[in-house]
């Protein structure tokens, strides 16, 4: 796949069929998201927009809110959610994915079960068409309205 001059992928040239039968596909799977996790941990504000506007009705939890350094957030995470799965959803730049491992890490270490798979199937989908960041997502909505 080729990059940008950021490093991220170059989106797929496509239709707005392509578009709509993709945002179609990501709303499916957030539809099993609102029915098979208690939570899902995003970086911020932004991110929980997108994830809302694309038919997420599950709680959210946002990092960068919180306020806490990591091992504290890790904990009340633990805490709260302990015995019960979550998504851990941030961006998919390496920054992020290495974040999101090890939060993962820790969490299922705590006893919470991180729903690996739907990360990787949401990260599958989006990558593919360039897109590294949650809060993006509410770009296929717009490429398949043109």
């Amino acid at each position: 796949m080729e990059t940008n001059r950021r490093g991220g992928a170059r989106p797929r040239k496509a239709n707005w069929k392509h578009f709509y039968e993709l945002e179609a596909k990501l709303k499916e799977v957030i539809d099993g998201v609102n029915y098979s996790v208690s939570a899902v941990i995003v970086e911020g504000k932004r991110d929980e927009e997108a994830l809302r506007s694309a038919g997420l009705r599950s709680t959210v939890v946002q990092f960068s809110c919180s306020g806490l350094p990591l091992f504290a957030f890790v904990e009340e995470l633990v805490a709260e959610y302990k015995g019960r799965s979550v998504l851990v959803l941030l961006d998919f730049d390496s920054e992020g994915d290495g974040l999101a491992e090890r939060i993962s890490q820790e969490l299922e270490e705590g006893g919470v079960r991180v729903q690996r798979r739907i990360r990787l199937d949401i990260a599958k989908m989006l990558i593919r068409e360039g897109i590294l960041r949650i809060e993006e997502i509410g770009t296929l909505r717009r490429r398949a309205s043109l």
